[in-house]
C-alpha cells in the first residue's frame, strides 16, 4: 500500500511539474510578439488625406491599464467606430482642420475616463499618425488611495516612428 501511495505522489508531482512547464511555455509564447509588416492604406479619392489613429500596448509591466475599455472615435462630429487596446485604424478624410474626439458618451463605447480631444490640420495626399496613449500614472498612485490613475492623451507622431510602432499593432475593423 505504501508503494502505491509513493507512486501516486510521484506521478502527481510529475503531472504538476509538467503542467507548470506547459503553462510557462504558453505564457512565453504570448509575451513574444513578432513584428509584422506595416502596409499603408492607399488613399482612394484624389486629394484626400489618410489619418492613422492607433492605441499601442501600454509600456508598464504587469496588468495593462483600461485593457477592456475602449472609446468611440468621433472625427468632426462623425463616428468612426471604437478604438480598442493595441489596435489601429486608417481613416480617409478630406484635408483641412480636423477635430478628433475619443469619447465614452455613446452607446458603442465602453469608456469611463473623460473625453480626449485633439485638433490637427490634414494635408491633401498626405498621411498623419495620431497616437492615443493610455498608461498608468505611477507618480500619482498612493497607498492611501489605491485606485488606478492614468495618463491619457493623443499626440501627432512622425511617420518614421509611427510606422515602426504600427508593426506591432493589430488593424481595427
Amino acid at each position: 500500500m505504501r508503494f502505491l501511495l509513493a507512486v501516486e505522489r510521484l506521478s502527481s508531482r510529475r503531472v504538476y511539474i509538467f503542467l507548470m512547464a506547459v503553462l510557462g511555455f504558453l505564457m512565453l509564447q504570448g509575451c513574444t510578439s513578432t513584428p509584422q509588416y506595416f502596409e499603408p492604406t492607399p488613399i482612394v479619392s484624389a486629394g484626400n488625406s489618410m489619418l492613422y489613429l492607433y492605441r499601442p500596448a501600454a509600456s508598464n509591466p504587469g496588468s495593462k491599464p483600461l485593457l477592456g475599455s475602449y472609446p468611440e472615435v468621433m472625427i468632426n462630429g462623425v463616428s468612426h467606430g471604437v478604438i480598442r487596446y493595441n489596435e489601429y485604424r486608417s481613416i480617409e478624410l478630406a484635408p483641412g482642420a480636423t477635430e478628433v474626439r475619443l469619447t465614452g458618451n455613446s452607446a458603442n463605447a465602453k469608456w469611463k475616463p473623460r473625453d480626449t480631444l485633439y485638433s490637427l490640420m490634414l494635408q491633401p495626399g498626405k498621411a498623419a499618425y495620431l497616437k492615443f496613449r493610455v498608461e498608468y500614472n505611477m507618480k500619482n498612485m498612493r497607498l492611501i488611495d489605491p485606485s488606478p490613475k492614468y495618463q491619457i492623451g493623443m499626440s501627432l507622431t512622425p511617420a518614421s516612428q509611427a510606422t515602426q510602432e504600427l508593426r506591432f499593432i493589430d488593424k481595427g475593423v
